[in-house]
């Protein structure tokens, strides 16, 4: 009789654990393409829920190359009835794609000393998942863009070019500035650090961890 009880205060444990590593794993909120309805969205709060502030039509403008399947990663969005600019909402949805704009209204405090080099311009989401990720240009700093050089995916982490991911646990936007910046995310976050030189570790390989830590998620 005693085994019989200690092996089911053992099944019982091990139910116990499994369904606390079980809501662990789904407690995340995660985004995927395709979730947002087109339109504009205002707030950070009308992203979250999905509900955009307007829907009417828009359009964009761009000196990026681009086709109907690709469309630019960086623009600037109009509304079609009136010609009018969009300046201040944080969010376009347009033809599938999300777009956003660096507010430092919902950035994470240490990362308020840093400003587009183009306001209102709004930067196309290249990955989904847990986290949304998207990459812009910061004022002040040295922009190989100007020289029209090599791929920006070839660029240092601690660039011009930073990676941007929209922290949905904190609901706050988080700049990774450098390697020493993203292992301190993934910390808070509880995954894995790794060996990481900011002059070495390229907006290409961040873009491959972002993708990496997302795929269980998209």
């Amino acid at each position: 009789i005693k085994i019989n009880v200690m092996k089911i205060k053992i099944v019982f444990c091990f139910l116990l654990i499994a369904n606390i590593i079980i809501a662990q794993k789904t407690e995340y909120q995660t985004i995927r393409k395709g979730d947002f309805p087109e339109g504009v969205y205002m707030t950070l709060e009308d992203v979250l829920n999905k509900k955009p502030s307007s829907t009417d039509e828009i359009y964009f403008e761009t000196s990026e190359k681009y086709d109907d399947v690709n469309l630019p990663e960086k623009a600037f969005f109009y509304f079609k009835k009136n010609g009018k600019k969009i300046k201040f909402p944080l969010a376009v949805s347009h033809k599938g794609e999300m777009y956003f704009q660096t507010y430092r209204k919902y950035t994470n405090k240490k990362d308020k000393g840093y400003d587009p080099d183009a306001y209102s311009r709004f930067c196309k989401v290249t990955i989904y998942g847990r986290f949304i990720y998207f990459e812009e240009s910061m004022r002040g700093m040295f922009s190989k863009f100007a020289l029209g050089a090599i791929s920006p995916v070839t660029y240092s982490i601690n660039g011009n070019i930073k990676g941007i991911v929209l922290d949905l646990e904190n609901r706050e936007f988080n700049i990774l500035r450098d390697c020493e910046d993203l292992n301190n995310f993934l910390k808070e976050k509880n995954i894995p650090e790794f060996e990481c030189k900011s002059d070495i570790y390229t907006i290409g390989d961040l873009r491959a961890k972002i993708d990496e830590i997302n795929k269980p998620f998209q």
